[in-house]
């Protein structure tokens, strides 16, 4: 007999032991499995009771989902997850017993869409359909982060949010006073788009004065209107983009992470092609004093904006820090009428301090209309900072200070006239975004085009003012996780990059982005992403494969 609701959360508050540690350990399925009291994976509790369990939980619970489809909270239609827990999804269907470590590599995930009665569209009009924080999202917390404990959330899915109201509580997830790590997380078609230009500006994940880090996440096809950041948006504890104390502020980590096709719109009612796009912040913004991002080995491709920091606009009185990412086709709308585009890449706010280290930030091919008055990074005024380690390869620069590129490094390579532009065409060349081995896509870069020195970069980077949550940044390795080849080259992604060690039973924890490339000792057939295939190459259909810890193209 099915278990009934109380009893399911009864048995959430019994207490296991694993070694000399009290960890009260929760297992669930999407249908459930054996007994459904979540003690293992063959008793694993049912989806529909998850919801209601994990709102109700206490700090140092941890919750482990089998791949697969996931329902709210019956009673609220949405997720409260708590400050201080751990939630990791994306296991396979043969865990035994109570083992939970995990190879995130091999691409597993547990959904939560927001799409509930199947119509393609997300349910959760009214707020955010994840919330994390000190109390309901209708509340304004007076908390500080740092009184929260930490929560882990490993290989979950969101996606399909969709919010129609501007009060900048996010259209899938809002992170509120709380420090929340994601690891191989996916932020998928969360949407705020309506056809009033009033309504709007919420990001896939919104971040108010909160410590937040993604590593090894992918966030694609994510819209907001008005603009303000379709990916995510930073903001003070309160929302307040006035002056405030330093103790308001957010800090957002990214690492290895994929941004691609995240849009800012103001309307979609125009015919394809004449679609009005949104203000400014097309992939993430950084409000005016907001806090301090980081991006680090990241890919930001395909962001579509009117004007102002289409990669990343960032906020006056902000910090922000870019090494080795690649900015790749994200344009500016409105151009001829602002006689210039604002920051294609990244658009530098007015007092804002910002940090630039072995990225490629190009975004026009050599065809293109552009004029010296078009700006790839556009610095806003004369008590905009900028500060270089060197090695980055940069199209157009608009610099408003009294000094032209002031901050860039001799290692950099700044266009001087149009005819020295670096344009999509001489970097990448012919080169598309592609899957290379690792959990996102990435785009090569001409060897010649982008060389780097990893340990000039990281000697430098190391005298900048880094947050200790920022401290756990690896430059040696590349987007993919890749080892960096004592030749580099500039940008997340390093064509000769050396792949980690397969290992059979890693714990995430330990060795977050391992996966099957270099163990030649391994036999047998498999994807790209570690799924074992069989023996017999010959029986599969045409594509790239590992045999024996190498790439093979049939």
């Amino acid at each position: 007999m099915k278990k009934t609701l109380f009893l399911v959360l009864s048995l959430a508050l019994s207490t296991c032991l694993f070694a000399d540690e009290e960890v009260v350990r929760y297992f669930f399925a999407p249908t459930g499995q054996g007994e459904e009291d979540g003690s293992s994976w063959e008793n694993a509790a049912a989806a529909e009771y998850l919801g209601a369990t994990l709102a109700g939980a206490e700090p140092g619970m941890e919750f482990y989902l089998m791949e697969g489809n996931y329902a709210p909270d019956i009673n609220t239609n949405k997720w409260v997850i708590p400050q201080g827990v751990v939630l990791k999804g994306g296991y396979p269907s043969t865990m035994k017993g109570t083992k939970t470590s995990y190879n995130y590599a091999l691409g597993g995930q547990s959904v939560f869409s927001a799409d509930l009665d199947g119509d393609g569209k997300g349910d959760n009009t009214d707020y955010a359909f994840v919330y994390i924080g000190e109390g309901p999202a209708t509340e304004k917390s007076e908390a500080y982060y740092k009184d929260w404990q930490k929560t882990e959330i490993w290989g979950i899915t969101f996606r399909d949010g969709m919010r129609l109201n501007s009060k900048y509580w996010g259209n899938m997830v809002f992170v509120q006073a709380a420090q929340v790590d994601f690891h191989f997380c996916r932020f998928l078609n969360n949407d705020s788009q309506t056809n009033d230009d009033a309504n709007g500006s919420n990001g896939a994940i919104e971040i108010w004065g909160s410590a937040v880090r993604c590593f090894d996440c992918i966030f694609r096809d994510n819209i907001t209107a008005k603009g303000s950041g379709a990916a995510f948006q930073v903001r003070a504890r309160q929302s307040n983009s006035s002056a405030h104390g330093p103790e308001d502020n957010a800090v957002a980590y990214f690492e290895r992470c994929e941004f691609r096709n995240n849009i800012a719109y103001s309307t979609l009612t125009s015919e394809p092609g004449n679609e009005k796009w949104g203000t400014y912040g097309g992939n993430c913004s950084v409000a005016d004093n907001g806090g301090t991002v980081y991006l680090v080995n990241c890919l930001i491709a395909d962001a579509k904006c009117w004007y102002r920091g289409v990669g990343i606009r960032v906020g006056s009185n902000n910090a922000a820090y870019f090494i080795n990412n690649t900015f790749y086709n994200n344009p500016c709308r409105q151009r001829s009428s602002r006689g210039s585009n604002n920051g294609s890449a990244v658009s530098a706010g007015t007092d804002s301090k910002n940090y630039f280290a072995g990225n490629i930030m190009v975004e026009y091919a050599a065809n293109d209309d552009f004029t010296a008055s078009d700006a790839v990074v556009f610095i806003q005024t004369a008590g905009t900072a900028v500060y270089s380690a060197g090695y980055n390869v940069l199209g157009t620069v608009m610099n408003n200070s009294t000094v032209a590129n002031s901050g860039f490094a001799a290692t950099d390579k700044v266009p001087t006239s149009l005819e020295t532009v670096n344009t999509i065409e001489k970097v990448f060349g012919t080169n598309a975004i592609a899957n290379q081995g690792g959990v996102s896509d990435v785009i090569a870069p001409l060897a010649d085009a982008a060389p780097i020195d990893i340990a000039a970069v990281k000697a430098t980077v190391a005298t900048w003012p880094i947050d200790e949550m920022a401290k756990v940044m690896d430059l040696d390795k590349d987007q993919r996780g890749y080892t960096r080849a004592a030749t580099s080259v500039a940008g997340s992604y390093d064509p000769n990059g050396v792949a980690p060690e397969w290992k059979d039973d890693e714990d995430p924890i330990q060795s977050a982005v391992e996966n099957v490339y270099g163990n030649a000792a391994r036999t047998g057939v498999y994807s790209l992403l570690g799924n074992y295939l069989g023996e017999d190459v010959a029986s599969l259909p045409a594509g790239v494969y590992i045999i024996g810890g190498k790439k093979v193209i049939k």
